[in-house]
């Protein structure tokens, strides 16, 4: 981990020092993770998790480092994207909406992440290089249908109108997924990025 900090442009020492007590301690700690816990596996405060949490940290070029290190250059290596549900209740979770959960096989309310993974094929390994909150969007009330009126009594200008319409695209999930897929791109490893771009 440090020689891999020591390598990424504009970390300051603190954050160093920071950022490999936390990853210690997470791996330490018993029970869930989060600011109280850690502090009492650490010798930092929670008031110094929380200070150091409002800083950003690019967990992307992180993991492109770490990759560089650890895969077999001789190995075959794909990039993967998969999403997984995060159960979650309460009204100020941030981000929360309908999503599918595949565990149970419906849309319930919760969270959802994007995940990037590059997979060695003959190892069998999966390697997560990013993670992304998948935004949650208005949610869509089903119409009730409308008696149907006869084919002719619309006009022709009326009926243009509805198809101009109908064809904007909105913006969903999957566009979500490929702009994640576009900003992680260039922390692939050069085996799986096509030309070495």
């Amino acid at each position: 981990m440090e020689s891999i900090l020591q390598q990424m442009p504009g970390i300051s020492q603190p954050q160093k020092k920071f950022l490999i007590t936390l990853f210690s301690t997470i791996l330490l700690s018993y029970g869930k993770v989060n600011f109280t816990n850690l502090s009492r596996y650490s010798c930092l405060s929670e008031k110094t998790y929380r200070r150091h949490f409002l800083k950003s940290f690019n967990f992307p070029q992180f993991n492109q480092y770490f990759l560089e290190q650890s895969l077999n250059p001789e190995h075959t290596v794909i990039a993967v994207i998969d999403c997984s549900f995060l159960k979650k209740s309460g009204k100020k979770t941030d981000g929360k909406g309908y999503f599918y959960n595949g565990v149970a096989g419906k849309s319930e309310q919760g969270l959802e992440i994007s995940v990037i993974s590059i997979v060695e094929i003959e190892s069998r390994l999966s390697y997560s290089l990013s993670v992304q909150q998948t935004p949650s969007r208005p949610q869509i009330k089903p119409v009730k249908k409308l008696p149907q009126k006869p084919k002719n009594s619309r006009s022709k200008k009326s009926r243009k109108k509805q198809e101009s319409h109908s064809s904007t695209p909105d913006i969903t999930r999957v566009d979500d997924y490929a702009k994640h897929l576009k900003n992680t791109r260039c922390f692939f490893p050069t085996s799986v990025r096509p030309n070495g771009r």
